[in-house]
């Protein structure tokens, strides 16, 4: 017997994005991709969270590894779901800013890492489900969750991001 509704499964990943906001300098620490997914295009830094982390836990673990540097001053700016369109992949991203950092940069294995002016951050080839949040990470005054479905280089199809405010 043949099953006419059913789907195909999708892989859930938990995971982080953090931007590390320099704000004496008015920059945003940046990463420029080296591999597929979305290679050459830029994200903050972060990754997949283990079963055994707490999604805040993961963001200061992964902030480390891709950079060399201890963050502090770490806020929450949201929640968003990414799926993949005609792809089994999801990521519920917890997305964070640091606004304060202590050590040297490290190499990055992931990409090249690069402190960007906060005014050019739209100038730079960033993941298309990045560009559409971005204007929310960079606003303290608010928060923001929802879904983003795209496409294989991160151009957003469709989505449904709504922001609330802090106060």
């Amino acid at each position: 017997m043949k099953n006419c509704c059913m789907k195909k499964t999708t892989k859930i990943v938990t995971g982080n994005v953090c931007f590390i906001v320099d704000g004496k300098n008015n920059k945003v620490l940046l990463l420029k991709r080296n591999r597929e997914p979305m290679r050459a295009m830029y994200t903050g830094v972060g990754g997949k969270t283990l079963p055994e982390e707490s999604p805040f836990d993961s963001c200061v673990r992964e902030a480390k590894e891709e950079t060399g540097l201890d963050i502090s001053k770490v806020n929450l700016k949201g929640v968003v779901k990414t799926i993949l369109d005609g792809g089994d992949s999801s990521w519920i991203l917890w997305v964070y800013t640091a606004g304060g950092y202590r050590g040297e940069m490290a190499k990055c294995s992931e990409g090249e890492l690069e402190w960007v002016d906060i005014s050019s951050v739209n100038s730079c080839e960033l993941i298309g489900f990045i560009r559409k949040i971005m204007p929310y990470i960079l606003d303290e005054s608010v928060i923001f969750d929802g879904t983003i479905i795209h496409d294989t280089k991160g151009n957003v199809i469709k989505d449904s991001i709504k922001t609330y405010s802090r106060s």
